[in-house]
């Protein structure tokens, strides 16, 4: 009768390498699949923050009769009896640097129910005082997760500081990858190539406005048709076509900061500002440079936050010609289908 050890037989060598093979290959198909997955489930985390700043956005409007200015920063005489709420204590009003310098980001804050972060230090966050001043930094370097893109490949944490006001402070304020969209391409060339008449300058804002509160009525274009916000991703980090580029010496990403707007004028082969009537044809709408334009670490295109408060993820093949009827708020152009 034989023994229990002859009836047992072991893997062979061979075997065992074509089990391995089939686990390989099993694995190199599912990564791809959860990786999808995970993206899509980043992306959809994305559209729900873009919704909900568009909706405290409406919010504001809803209460203070006009959407917020993107930003505060040394604003033309003109501007200075609207920007009362800004002015710094003891100042007469009557010079540019009388104003605190502030985001749309964070007077919407009550608005998406974070307003318990402007309480960081104890005391009121402070708009007649800048947002980088001692009183208000606590507050500025509170991550939002409403501000945050999840597929951004940063830490969101600006460290070191570029603000010169605060160098050597060791304070490290948090960072948001949706900037408020002030403008289209301002280039009257650019619009002849595209085989458009420039509308003007006034035309080609965007619904929010720097040093200016806005009314719904100034969009003539129809809400619905018109860029209020976008991504512009992983800033302070410069980055270009999927690649991380030199880090930018300036300022720029805290949720907080006064800087944050961007400007859509779409970008040349090398990621640089569309500025030549010969580069239109080859030129790149989105996600092609996120140093003032829209861009996403999505695999397709980019989330944006329409005037009307909805979502729409623009594709990256959209053409420069819809991108830009899209951002101006009163060119009078339809927008076309893709």
């Amino acid at each position: 009768m034989p023994s229990s050890s002859e009836g047992r037989r072991a893997f062979t060598l061979i075997e065992l390498l074509v089990v391995i093979t089939i686990i390989a290959i099993l694995i190199g198909l599912l990564l791809p699949a959860v990786q999808k997955v995970r993206e899509a489930a980043a992306r959809m985390k994305c559209a729900n923050n873009v919704k909900q700043v568009g909706l405290a956005l409406h919010n504001y409007e809803g209460t203070r009769g006009a959407l917020p200015p993107s930003s505060v920063q040394s604003p033309a005489a003109a501007a200075f009896a609207g920007l009362r709420d800004f002015q710094k204590v003891g100042t007469t009003g009557t010079s540019n640097s009388d104003y605190a310098k502030h985001c749309f980001l964070a007077i919407i804050l009550p608005y998406i129910e974070q307003g318990n972060v402007l309480q960081q230090n104890g005391t009121p966050y402070n708009f007649r005082l800048d947002w980088y001043d001692p009183a208000n930094r606590a507050a500025a370097a509170t991550r939002i997760p409403t501000f945050e893109c999840p597929s951004v490949p940063y830490s969101h944490l600006m460290d070191p500081i570029l603000e010169p006001a605060t160098y050597g402070s060791g304070w490290v304020p948090a960072t948001t990858d949706y900037m408020a969209v002030n403008r289209a391409n301002n280039r009257t060339a650019i619009w002849t190539a595209m085989g458009l008449t420039y509308p003007g300058d006034d035309a080609i804002k965007g619904v929010l406005g720097s040093n200016v509160f806005t009314p719904l009525l100034t969009v003539t274009d129809g809400l619905s048709n018109t860029i209020m916000f976008a991504e512009a991703g992983a800033r302070p980090q410069s980055w270009k076509f999927g690649v991380r580029q030199t880090d930018p010496t300036f300022m720029n990403g805290p949720w907080a900061y006064s800087g944050n707007d961007i400007a859509v004028d779409g970008s040349n082969t090398s990621g640089g500002t569309l500025s030549s009537a010969t580069d239109v044809p080859t030129a790149c709408s989105i996600n092609c440079a996120n140093q003032g334009e829209i861009y996403a670490f999505h695999t397709d295109g980019a989330n944006v936050g329409m005037g009307d408060g909805s979502v729409r993820f623009l594709r990256k093949s959209v053409s420069l010609v819809t991108l830009q009827k899209m951002c101006a708020r009163a060119d009078g152009y339809p927008i076309d289908g893709d």
